[in-house]
């Protein structure tokens, strides 16, 4: 009698015809090589992983802009040679897009003529920060010592000196002053003298001969419109804009003074800028803080 496992069906069986096992099935199902999942199972999964994570380049960080403070611990600068060699900063640019350096120079102008304002009621600095994003200029720490870029990711770098004056500047102009006084022996009498005339200018009451006063168009921004006043050679340009906003019945708004796409300095006079009899400069109008 035959033993009952040699039988040829049967779970245990080893010959054909047995009932499956699940032993026998392969391991790794085989799947063609050439097959879409084989050859993206093949890849790398960190370099998937880069590639999915990996951002636009061409985007810069740009924080708001903000002022920076130093002091000259190498070098004396003196208010005129400070102005001197900013000239010539940005008359030697030759890297990058010349519109960004105008740019950038008319939005310094602005924190220039406006330093010293307290933090919370800049409106120069607010001023500048329009300027710059009208051009989409990019600041990575909102400090331009640090450079901006430009749409097209072009780096400008900008010495400290540029961005703002020291601390510890000598004002030259204080000092002659004070010489001429001390050589006629009233010194108090030359600086009240000086304060004098100053804040007259900046109200545009200073006392001029009429033989030195020109008449300057100015074109208003906000409409288009042009306005004609009469100020003095030696006037600021400080108080043609106070000229302006009274012929224009604009007191109520901030105007800046440009010239052939530079914003003037509001403590100089159109000629030493350039302004020549007969052109036309522009009145970009700002409303004040409320």
């Amino acid at each position: 009698m035959g033993c009952c496992v040699s039988r040829s069906s049967g779970p245990n069986s080893p010959y054909p015809g047995g009932a499956p096992n699940a032993s026998a099935r392969p391991i790794n199902p085989s799947s063609p090589l050439n097959s879409p999942e084989s050859t993206h199972s093949s890849r790398n999964p960190a370099t998937r992983r880069r590639h999915r994570d990996q951002g636009p380049l061409d985007q810069h960080i740009d924080k708001p802009l903000r002022r920076h403070q130093w002091t000259s611990r190498d070098r004396r600068w003196t208010r005129r040679r400070l102005d001197h060699e900013r000239a010539d900063f940005f008359d030697t640019r030759v890297t990058g897009r010349p519109e960004i350096w105008q740019t950038v120079h008319a939005a310094l102008q602005v924190m220039w003529d406006s330093a010293g304002q307290d933090d919370q009621d800049d409106e120069g600095l607010a001023t500048a920060q329009t300027i710059l994003s009208a051009a989409e200029i990019s600041l990575p720490s909102g400090n331009l010592v640090n450079g901006v870029y430009d749409s097209l990711g072009n780096y400008y770098q900008i010495p400290e000196w540029v961005v703002c004056d020291p601390d510890n500047l000598v004002e030259e102009d204080r000092l002659d002053v004070k010489v001429n006084a001390s050589n006629t022996g009233d010194e108090t009498a030359g600086e009240d003298d000086e304060d004098l005339k100053k804040r007259r200018e900046d109200r545009g009451k200073a006392v001029v001969d009429v033989r030195e006063q020109i008449a300057v168009r100015a074109r208003l921004s906000e409409n288009g419109r042009d306005v004609v006043v009469n100020i003095s050679k030696q006037d600021t340009v400080k108080t043609l804009s106070h000229r302006v906003a009274e012929e224009a019945r604009m007191l109520d708004k901030r105007i800046r003074m440009a010239y052939m796409g530079k914003m003037l300095k509001e403590n100089a006079s159109l000629e030493s800028q350039g302004w020549q009899v007969g052109h036309v400069v522009n009145a970009l109008i700002f409303d004040t803080n409320p």
